[in-house]
């Protein structure tokens, strides 16, 4: 039911923290991965662990997601080397990291770029290389759900911004509508909201912000990385062919409470 051989699937932000493990995931599952990203010495050290997880092929393409032309040169370019898509995964993200009092419009209007106007571009321009259906997997937050408690967050740490959360809600909604106008062509369209995997200098960096965040969850800890894999696999795969339009929540616990 997760076999991906024969498939391709393209991964936008395929070289960050949270998307690498699930690339590895399916290239040992058989899929050709398509890395996008725009950190070029990432991207390449991705490109070599997909080859080494086993994916009959690997193609690394650059990716600035606040920029159209470059989403469409990517998909088309991926599309013509491999003929079709079947999977589409989006783990891009923007966010200022400034507080509410701090951020300019410039600021607000960048990340719903990258956070809205890239997942839209993305999302139309890879339907049109699926003629046999498939599926896509937007990366959307916890935050996207609920807002961050600033009770968390010690001194002199900034709550996680506004611009984050809304463009991660706006992308949940995003879903939800995409998903009745590809269902005709057999396209699914779910995503995935991670809880509290934060990145390991965070992790390093304050014991307090990391106990505040593990009592958040009803497990008691923090996500490891390589448990959004699984979820992200199984929405791209056949076991999930009669999901769609939702919103899977990989947090703990923490939205539940």
């Amino acid at each position: 039911m997760s076999d991906f051989a024969g498939r391709t699937i393209l991964v936008a932000g395929g070289a960050g923290y949270l998307a690498l493990p699930a690339v590895e995931l399916m290239a040992g599952q058989g899929a050709n991965i398509v890395l996008a990203d725009i950190n070029a010495e990432r991207l390449a050290a991705a490109a070599a662990s997909a080859k080494a997880a086993g994916a009959p092929a690997v193609l690394a393409l650059p990716l600035d997601f606040g920029d159209e032309v470059s989403i469409l040169d990517c998909v088309r370019t991926a599309a013509d080397r491999f003929g079709t898509l079947w999977g589409v995964v989006n783990a891009t993200f923007g966010s200022t990291g400034k507080r509410f009092d701090d951020l300019t419009v410039e600021d607000f209007d960048r990340a719903n770029r990258l956070n809205l106007t890239g997942t839209f571009v993305l999302a139309r321009e890879a339907a049109r290389h699926m003629p046999d259906g498939g599926s896509m997997v937007m990366y959307a937050s916890m935050y996207g759900v609920v807002a961050p408690n600033p009770a968390n967050y010690p001194p002199p740490m900034a709550p996680n911004p506004i611009e984050y959360g809304a463009g991660k809600a706006g992308i949940i909604q995003m879903v939800r509508y995409m998903a009745g106008h590809f269902g005709p062509q057999n396209i699914r369209v779910n995503a995935v909201a991670p809880g509290p995997f934060p990145h390991q200098a965070t992790q390093d960096g304050s014991s307090e912000f990391m106990t505040n965040l593990a009592r958040s969850t009803m497990l008691g800890r923090i996500g490891r990385r390589d448990e959004l894999a699984g979820p992200t696999a199984f929405l791209l795969s056949d076991a999930s062919s009669y999901v769609t339009g939702q919103c899977l929540n990989i947090d703990g616990g923490w939205t539940a409470w």
